[in-house]
């Protein structure tokens, strides 16, 4: 829909027979072609924005809800790292298509970021807390509950008194703001 004045623009394919749970806008500098990519229960969907076409459906088992994801650049290669509820933290070449990294953490993942080239942090929701990843060597590192209730959300920001900073949001409704010493 145009947010100008209302009008239906396009109908995305493949989206009104699965469960999405997150969306991503990828702009493909290969073919120079913008994308859609769907967090999706049991695959990732990645259609072309403007044309009817499927570029990819991503899966790798075992399969479960991804629940959120981003994308980042390698020596001009887009990786896309997607966290799901079956504890995986999957990373595929958007390029190639294929599986790159695939990370077993055997908890409910929820929100995921990237906090820099090295790290990466992920919400987990069964143990009230966030995990810090180290996708160089796979080291995680769990920050203790201090949070009630499942942890969903998680946000990097740049605070300007504490600097880079992090927020993450519970089922307990509560807001954490965290930052580095």
């Amino acid at each position: 829909y145009s947010l100008n004045n209302g009008n239906f623009i396009k109908y995305i394919n493949n989206t009104n027979n699965i469960y999405i749970s997150y969306l991503l806008s990828w702009y493909n500098k290969k073919n120079n072609k913008y994308y859609i990519i769907q967090l999706a229960y049991k695959k990732i969907i990645i259609n072309n924005l403007l044309e009817d076409e499927l570029y990819s459906e991503l899966i790798n088992q075992p399969e479960d809800f991804h629940c959120s994801g981003f994308i980042y650049n390698i020596d001009n290669n887009d990786f896309l790292c997607s966290s799901s509820e079956n504890g995986y933290i999957n990373i595929w070449d958007l390029y190639s298509k294929n599986i790159f990294k695939s990370i077993n953490i055997n908890y409910s993942l929820f929100h995921i970021i990237k906090w820099n080239n090295k790290y990466i942090i992920v919400a987990d929701f069964d143990n009230n807390c966030f995990k810090i990843i180290n996708l160089e060597n796979e080291i995680i590192k769990d920050i203790e509950k201090q949070h009630i209730d499942s942890v969903i959300c998680i946000k990097k920001i740049y605070h300007p008194i504490y600097g880079e900073s992090l927020l993450s949001a519970s089922n307990d409704k509560t807001i954490k703001l965290w930052s580095i010493k």
